[in-house]
């Protein structure tokens, strides 16, 4: 079995938040990634050896990855997953995808352009109590939705 190769593009709270699952997926395998911090990258290397890059155009270069997790702050998003795919790498975008819906539309027109995937994270949309939320709305049992306020909250 093949694993995706995955680069990671910024080391902080969001790659710890997924770090356990990328870490145990079999078909997963961390091999690179980028930060601006110097003790980030270094921490990289020595927990999963591979390489750590210091620009985010070296990562896009790297040929020993097939796809970028894009855990940077939000207003590099576009540009990054743009980047990426015109790279030839798929990419996994934590949310929000971008900041303007000109920049979503032009991902999601470079990612159709180069053949690359896209994906933006994390979903909730197939947990068990947004099917079961779902399940009530369209049962019509409480009238028309107007409005839902939707909590997740983490530590």
């Amino acid at each position: 079995m093949r694993r995706l190769r995955l680069g990671v593009a910024g080391l902080g709270r969001a790659f710890m938040l997924m770090l356990p699952t990328l870490a145990h997926h079999r078909r997963v395998a961390v091999t690179a990634s980028c930060d601006p911090r110097p003790e980030a990258r270094a921490r990289f290397v020595q927990d999963f050896g591979g390489t750590a890059h210091e620009s985010f155009d070296a990562l896009c270069a790297d040929p020993a990855i097939d796809a970028i997790y894009l855990a940077t702050p939000h207003q590099f998003h576009a540009a990054q997953a743009i980047a990426a795919a015109r790279a030839g790498k798929h990419v996994l975008c934590e949310k929000p995808m971008a900041v303007t819906l000109e920049e979503c539309a032009a991902t999601v027109a470079a990612a159709r352009e180069a053949g690359t995937q896209l994906l933006i994270g994390h979903s909730h949309s197939h947990d068990g109590p947004v099917l079961h939320a779902r399940r009530l709305i369209a049962s019509g049992r409480f009238g028309r939705l107007r409005m839902i306020t939707a909590l997740n909250c983490t530590d």
